[in-house]
């Protein structure tokens, strides 16, 4: 049992952090072939740098089970503030706030609605739940207490990111998916309805409730299985009102295209910057947290949320160490940073503690 759960994870963790899917036909037949990102040759999405991918997976695997920190995953619980659906209660008067509910999964209140972007609820980043990357903490709110939901926005279709546990329990509550090009059928697949699906090419943008969301580029993957590696796209998000402009990061290493949405779509008031499951073996699609600092000033941003951290261990550093490192790296280039315990409610224009609270 012990070889088969080694096993398994190694596959898990390869297709969390490495990446391959299950479904890869767009309900938008065409769509795909058309995409600029999309390569006829290799009948997949690329990036326009080459990454390490499949062939790096032994010198990664070994890395993981024999060079990892000894605080990969605390030893006490870490704080968490219990999130009541009362906080975001709809309320077009009210200026844009989010709350972390862990690792990439943010809860945001834009024009008194409410979305939510990569959501993961479940109790590991896994196809199964009896084996893989187990969350550190429980989610600040339950699925089932949740306010109302406007949609939910997805960067990419790894398990840290698009959970199939939580699309199920929240599929019949929303009125929108913004996805990336080619996830429209396995939102079917799961019982989505498919006019709720909106599948976006990197550049293209659609507006709902006076919400602009603009699909743009990441270096990074995706996949959910064994054989159908990149045959769905992964994105950042530029999201944007008449009085605020935010930008998700999704994951992404770091690349040339930061500086491009910047010059597009920049400045960002809030910037939710991937930081975490990093490691110099993978850094083409995981950034260090010197690149994640770099990342933010090339796409202008104002206030920097690191995110990609402090839920899942999917890496070899200790969990700690991607908000020490962020954080000091940004308080000496006199950045703003934002890190909220988990369940923290950030409102705009409105004081906030900002405790360096990994430091149990």
């Amino acid at each position: 049992m012990k070889r088969l759960t080694l096993v398994l994870t190694i596959i898990i963790l390869f297709m969390t952090a490495c990446g391959t899917s299950m479904n890869n036909q767009s309900i938008a037949t065409g769509r795909l072939e058309s995409s600029p990102q999309y390569s006829e040759k290799k009948s997949k999405f690329v990036n326009d740098a080459p990454r390490a991918g499949k062939a790096n997976l032994f010198s990664a695997t070994k890395e993981y089970y024999f060079n990892k920190h000894p605080d990969t995953e605390p030893k006490t619980d870490i704080p968490v503030q219990p999130l009541l659906a009362e906080d975001f209660k709809p309320d077009p008067s009210a200026p844009f706030k989010f709350v972390r509910l862990g690792h990439s999964s943010l809860l945001i209140q834009l024009k008194g609605k409410n979305w939510l972007l990569d959501p993961v609820f479940s109790k590991r980043a896994s196809p199964i739940q009896w084996a893989g990357p187990k969350r550190f903490h429980e989610p600040p709110i339950s699925l089932e207490k949740l306010p109302k939901i406007e949609g939910i926005v997805i960067s990419h279709n790894h398990y840290d990111h698009l959970d199939y546990g939580s699309i199920q329990k929240l599929k019949q509550r929303v009125s929108h998916f913004v996805v990336p090009l080619g996830l429209s059928s396995t939102l079917a697949s799961w019982g989505v309805e498919p006019e709720k699906i909106i599948e976006l090419d990197w550049w293209d943008s659609i507006k709902l409730s006076g919400i602009e969301f603009t699909s743009t580029p990441s270096q990074h993957f995706s996949g959910r299985g064994l054989f159908d590696t990149d045959k769905t796209l992964w994105s950042s998000w530029s999201i944007k009102t008449d009085d605020i402009s935010v930008f998700f990061s999704g994951d992404s290493g770091y690349f040339n295209g930061f500086k491009s949405i910047g010059e597009k779509l920049g400045p960002f008031d809030y910037a939710f910057m991937e930081c975490g499951a990093y490691n110099k073996l993978w850094a083409d699609v995981h950034m260090m947290p010197e690149q994640t600092v770099q990342a933010f000033k090339d796409i202008n941003g104002s206030k920097l949320v690191p995110i990609h951290n402090g839920t899942f261990d999917l890496s070899t550093h200790a969990w700690y160490e991607p908000l020490e490192r962020v954080n000091a790296l940004a308080h000496q280039e006199g950045i703003d940073i934002v890190t909220p315990e988990m369940g923290e409610v950030i409102q705009r224009n409105k004081p906030h503690s900002n405790k360096q609270w990994w430091q149990l």
